[in-house]
């Protein structure tokens, strides 16, 4: 044995560093333990590995939107099959937000982040090799999952690690990556589709994924001795009730225009999920440690952000779901086009968030939700004035001044609320500030998609209804597209006939503009309502144990 084997190793027995004098009082052993290991530094090295694995598993939400019609092509599937897809991912995330704090209490965040993460893979691997829609449908189940698993523990990590005066700037600079998703989901994959195929899609972000899987057992924190003894108990009875409550509402709406919504299965599918919510609710006042804690809704201040925060999820969903689907139905862009133009709108968040997330911890934060909820709501009232021969870069300017609206919501909001809320319900009311958002997007387009198709059908019909003979302009019309043809070298009764079909597409996307423009009104009319209910909200303040 040599005189060198037995010496300790460089770094294997290194001194602690000195404690930051600003660690919150709310951190635990665990954390501690990292703050000695790494120095002050660590809460930023935290923060953006977990921005790095927030946009890897967020940006799976939106990829899919511009690959959709790839994917239906390829598979054989109708509109009522393919939008499972979206709905198996909003729908599982919603619900393993709230079991969030039972797996950090249980096996700590380091194990719950590699856990999400690994299945955030699996479920990507698995979509790209899938044959069937089932196999789809459980790969979208999976990102899911992983993507509500690992949003309200980086919220939860951030109130750990940062003291008050700076929450407000770590949480703008994260949203970043819960913003960019959205933003730059579209372009992403519409490139991925165009360049490759749909499958190229489910892969495109495991590199981002692999890359936060390698620093998550550096810099996660092992689990509170502490939590784990008290071995709280998943409460898998209420994330049953709302699983099943969430699916069924949400397949009633979804199916409703399909199966009519008076008919035995939709009645059948609202009234389910009308029992299981209540169910939902008494079972959670009566159970020790609830999925999602009704105490947290008791706090004037968090259920009056959360309002707020459900209204940027219907936003930033919403709004990500209807424009390209617009420029590419109405305007014919091609995917990757409709995609790009959400670009600039993601850059203007990068700037937005952190000036919003320092503000926060400077001014009266209903300010800045007011800013944010009237720029927003400019920008939806003026895309409901939106024309087929709207330009390109008119449109991108509405939709940037949407996201600087969604930059001065979202920080202020989300920090509001959980400052609302004492110590021991703060891992509650995370999980509940993130699931508000995103039960917010996931009825928020489920919603619009309805209204969509509805006022397809009711300007269609209105619009037909003036085909006729005795409307002049219409037969002018008419006459003139047959001798387009004509001229084309088409002969005369073909072409005659060949205009009525012409002049049926004409009508159709006329159609499209008009339900189009209906649901951005609706969406302006949402917001103008949201900054009536801001004179609910409470002055909010800042940490009593932190102060400024």
């Amino acid at each position: 044995m040599s005189v060198t084997s037995g010496m300790p190793r460089p770094g294997k027995f290194r001194a602690p560093l000195p404690l930051p004098a600003d660690i919150p009082p709310l951190a635990n052993s665990a954390i501690r333990e990292r703050f000695a290991q790494f120095g002050a530094s660590y809460r930023w090295l935290l923060l953006f590995s977990m921005l790095i694995g927030s946009m890897s598993t967020l940006l799976a939400a939106t990829t899919i939107n511009v690959a959709l019609p790839a994917i239906i092509g390829a598979f054989g599937l109708g509109q009522d099959q393919a939008q499972w897809m979206s709905t198996a991912f909003l729908a599982s995330s919603t619900i393993a937000m709230l079991a969030n704090a039972w797996a950090m209490s249980a096996y700590g965040p380091r194990a719950t982040y590699i856990f999400g993460m690994l299945m955030f893979v699996a479920g990507s691997l698995l979509g790209a090799v899938s044959n069937t829609l089932a196999l789809l449908i459980v790969s979208r189940a999976m990102q899911g999952m992983a993507a509500g698993l690992l949003q309200p523990m980086s919220m939860f990590l951030i109130f750990q690690t940062f003291p008050d005066k700076q929450r407000g700037t770590a949480i703008g600079i994260f949203s970043i990556g819960v913003v960019l998703a959205p933003a730059f989901g579209p372009a992403l994959g519409g490139v991925a589709v165009d360049l490759s195929s749909w499958r190229l899609v489910f892969v495109a972000t495991v590199p981002l994924a692999l890359l936060a899987l390698a620093a998550a057992p550096l810099l996660m924190p092992k689990a509170d001795p502490a939590q784990q003894a008290e071995k709280r108990p998943l409460d898998w009875q209420g994330l049953l009730l709302l699983s099943v409550s969430a699916v069924s509402f949400l397949s009633g709406f979804a199916g409703g225009n399909r199966d009519g919504w008076d008919s035995d299965i939709s009645l059948i599918k609202f009234a389910v999920g009308f029992v299981a919510g209540i169910a939902f609710f008494f079972w959670e006042r009566r159970h020790p440690f609830p999925a999602l804690n009704p105490k947290i809704f008791t706090y004037r201040q968090f259920w009056s952000a959360g309002l707020v925060i459900s209204a940027t999820g219907i936003a930033i969903y919403g709004s990500t779901y209807m424009i390209p689907l617009f420029v590419q139905l109405v305007q014919n862009y091609s995917p990757t086009a409709a995609g790009i133009m959400m670009i600039p709108a993601g850059l203007a968040m990068v700037i937005g968030f952190p000036i919003a997330g320092r503000l926060t911890d400077k001014v009266d934060v209903r300010w800045l939700l007011a800013f944010g909820i009237i720029s927003f709501g400019t920008s939806a009232f003026l895309l409901s004035h939106v024309t087929a021969l709207t330009p390109y870069w008119t449109l991108v300017v509405w939709i940037v001044l949407s996201r600087i609206g969604i930059s001065f919501c979202m920080p202020p909001a989300n920090t509001t609320a959980v400052r609302a809320v004492p110590p021991p319900l703060l891992a509650s009311a995370t999980g509940g500030a993130s699931f508000l958002m995103q039960i917010g997007g996931a009825f928020g387009v489920n919603l619009l998609a309805i209204l969509l198709q509805r006022r397809l059908i009711f300007h269609g019909e209105h619009l037909a209804s003036g085909v006729n003979e005795a409307n002049a302009q219409l037969s002018y019309t008419h006459v003139q597209i047959a001798r387009e043809l004509e001229r084309s070298g088409m002969p005369q009764l073909p072409a005659f006939q060949s205009a009525f079909g012409e002049l049926g597409r004409q009508i159709s996307n006329e159609a499209a503009v008009y339900a189009f423009r209906d649901c951005f009104l609706v969406i302006g009319i949402w917001f103008v309502i949201v900054l009536g209910f801001l004179a609910l909200m409470p002055k909010p303040k800042l940490d009593p144990l932190q102060g400024r």
